[in-house]
């Protein structure tokens, strides 16, 4: 019967040893780790460090900063850890103009909102302040701004025409955009669909709504080749005119000014025409005022003979008696 014996030599004692201290160690050192991280957690968590010390809002331009943290709802009583980023999230969307919304917890206790909003592509005016029009085609009536920024402004438009409008812009490059002061819808019999374009370069152009967005990202080229003193202004002022080509006209020309007249005319016949609507909707409006005092006043007058009535019989009925 054979006997397999370990002999241990004391430098077999001393490895085994060592390897046993070295266990313990380590064993020692998960343990301590555990312990920290949790005291570390604890502390964290029950301690002035977790209360929300921040919030920051990335620039936006429809909506304002005060409104979004109003929206959004964080305190600074709030622990970091307790704030859920994606029901604030939604809660933000719900704004006017808001397309999309980030919200991100940075250790140990600041927020950052990233909100991003529709892009504006007009102003419509509304008396002496703005309302933005977006590109999904919604006018913001609750937004209200007192200059009209960089988009242009957008005069005169139907429902349908603006709808249009806003499918033109979206399509334009937007320093193009940026590029147009102001956007006037003038049709008339012989053209349905013809809009007036001023741009801040003191150009202006005449297209036609339906076919303008295959030639609008052409437009620097075309102002490229416009002559233009040493201070970038016209040596000739006039219009590009793109209903069918892509034709500047100085306004000295016959061309120009029969156009000019032709536009003119048009503006004060809808504005003739806005001015009538205005004031047959007041006279309405003091008619039916002037049919509700008259019948007030027959009710008053038939009320007053009523009771003159009931005067003058209650006597008569206390002698019979």
């Amino acid at each position: 019967m054979t006997q397999n014996n370990v002999i241990e030599t004391p430098n077999f004692v001393l490895e085994k040893k060592k390897k046993s201290i070295k266990r313990r160690r380590i064993q020692l050192a998960i343990f301590l780790t555990v312990v920290a991280i949790m005291m570390l957690i604890l502390l964290f968590m029950f301690t002035n460090i977790s209360y929300v010390k921040s919030v920051s809002v990335n620039p936006t331009m429809i909506q304002s900063e005060k409104a979004i943290l109003k929206k959004a709802n964080i305190k600074k009583s709030d622990r970091i850890y307790a704030i859920d980023p994606n029901n604030i999230a939604s809660e933000i969307e719900y704004l006017d103009g808001v397309k999309s919304v980030e919200v991100k917890r940075h250790f140990p206790n600041k927020v950052s909102i990233q909100v991003n909003e529709f892009k504006v592509v007009g102003m419509l005016k509304d008396g002496s302040i703005f309302h933005p029009i977006l590109e999904n085609g919604q006018i913001l009536k609750k937004v209200e701004f007192k200059t009209p920024y960089d988009a242009p402004e957008i005069n005169d438009f139907t429902d349908k025409s603006l709808n249009q409008l806003v499918k033109v812009l979206v399509a334009t490059k937007p320093d193009i955009i940026n590029h147009i002061s102001e956007i006037n819808f003038v049709p008339n019999v012989e053209a349905s669909s013809r809009i007036q374009l001023f741009m801040k370069d003191g150009i202006e152009v005449i297209g036609d709504l339906r076919t303008i967005q295959d030639k609008l990202n052409y437009y620097p080229s075309m102002a490229k080749n416009i002559k233009k003193d040493a201070n970038g202004k016209l040596v000739k002022p006039g219009l590009i005119d793109l209903e069918v080509g892509a034709v500047f006209i100085p306004y000295e020309s016959k061309k120009a000014e029969t156009r000019r007249i032709e536009m003119e005319s048009e503006m004060k016949a809808k504005s003739e025409k806005e001015k009538s609507k205005v004031e047959s909707a007041v006279n309405d409006l003091k008619n039916q005022l002037n049919e509700v005092k008259a019948s007030q006043s027959n009710k008053d007058t038939t009320k007053d003979s009523t009771d003159a009535s009931t005067k003058e019989a209650t006597p008569s009925t206390e002698i019979a008696q």
